[in-house]
């Protein structure tokens, strides 16, 4: 299993703005990870306007196989010195990781990433050059299993000025909090959510500033596949199955008839749980949701269309696997191995149910509508999405 790197964030706005002036850009391929910072001269819509195409700007040229040096020459172009306060109108991070394990930092006029390694921090190589007039700092590491990192606005630097920190939180006192949490061993937004909510309480509530953090967890990845729908072609049903079955990671069948045609081709029983895990026997609430059933070598078998509507509801209304419920319907469990998953696998099963409705604007089966709303939702995650119909 390949390691990877997961990436969480959370914003505080200035008080008494709408808008944030830092803007976070994270984009995902199977080989690379590209993490932008971007944070806007002042407050406001302003600030917002200015942070959203610094990061958008040097993600997408990142992402297409620009420089950096093509990246910043753009962005001096575009995005010129104040005139009045001879400073630039946004300052920004770039992170670049490589197969989730060579690093590229590349940091302009902005707090140094914070690398946390076997519970200590880690002082990284730096090296100054100007490109179009700008003094940018960079860095190459590798990165370890294990490995956690942070990425600060100047509103984490500034939090507590006059307070509890005279002059401010500062990047060594934020580095030893972040420090002591790692040994928790928590996850990205775990971290982040940590550290979002000190920042917060040292600004009384009213943060002076905009101030952003960045979470970031180097681990395993975890793998799913999802198989769903017997073939169009039932000589394809064994191939279907073994496809499944020889898959890394977790293993999940959605639909009544594709886990009897499952059972049927390993030569084992399907065992329905007739309620769900923890649900009380004689429970006046039972679910709507068909319950689940038992596969050896399967880790969850559900019923087809409802159980994908429901994972679809959830993944709508949650945005991590922490907001998930501790309900152990079919719909949920679905949702938090989706939610759980870096890499996840569907494979389609294309045969045509006669009793299943199709949606009456789309023409397509509701199965369909559902996994591609998940798969979209999925998607919006940075997760990889790869789909298999047979």
């Amino acid at each position: 299993m390949r390691q990877i790197v997961k990436v969480a964030w959370d914003s505080l706005n200035k008080h008494g703005e709408e808008l944030c002036g830092d803007w976070v850009k994270v984009t995902t391929t199977p080989d690379t990870l590209i993490v932008v910072l971007s944070d806007g001269l002042g407050s406001g819509v302003k600030a917002n306007i200015l942070a959203t195409l610094t990061a958008e700007i040097a993600a997408s040229m990142l992402e297409r196989g620009s420089n950096v040096d093509e990246v910043i020459e753009t962005l001096a172009a575009t995005l010129p010195e104040c005139q009045v306060r001879h400073l630039a109108y946004a300052t920004f991070a770039v992170l670049q990781v490589f197969d989730g394990s060579e690093a590229y930092l590349v940091e302009y006029d902005t707090p140094p990433l914070i690398l946390i390694r076997d519970n200590q921090v880690v002082e990284l190589p730096v090296t100054e050059r100007v490109i179009a007039g700008r003094t940018i700092c960079e860095s190459r590491f590798a990165l370890k299993d294990g490995d956690y990192m942070v990425m600060i606005s100047d509103g984490y630097i500034h939090a507590g000025v006059g307070g509890l920190y005279r002059l401010g939180w500062g990047w060594k006192n934020i580095a030893l909090a972040a420090r002591r949490w790692v040994a928790t061993r928590g996850d990205a937004y775990q971290l982040t959510r940590a550290l979002s909510k000190t920042c917060l309480k040292l600004y009384n509530g009213s943060p002076g500033d905009d101030a952003t953090v960045v979470g970031m967890w180097v681990r395993q990845a975890c793998a799913a596949t999802v198989l769903t729908g017997p073939p169009s072609d039932p000589k394809l049903d064994s191939l279907a199955v073994s496809r499944l079955i020889s898959a890394k990671g977790i293993k999940v069948i959605c639909g009544g008839t594709t886990a009897q045609m499952a059972a049927r081709e390993l030569g084992q029983k399907l065992v329905v749980k007739w309620r769900a895990p923890g649900q009380r026997s004689g429970s006046s609430s039972p679910s709507k949701i068909p319950p689940i059933a038992c596969l050896e070598g399967v880790d969850l078998v559900t019923e087809g269309v409802l159980s994908l509507s429901s994972a679809a509801e959830r993944l709508r209304t949650t945005e991590t696997i922490h907001d998930l419920p501790p309900a152990q319907d079919a719909g949920t469990r679905l949702a938090r191995i989706l939610l759980k998953a870096d890499e996840i696998h569907f494979i389609v099963g294309d045969a045509i149910n006669p009793q299943q409705l199709a949606d009456v604007v789309r023409g397509k089966p509701m199965r369909q509508i559902y996994l591609e709303e998940i798969m979209e939702q999925l998607k919006r995650r940075n997760k990889l999405i790869s789909v298999e119909h047979l």
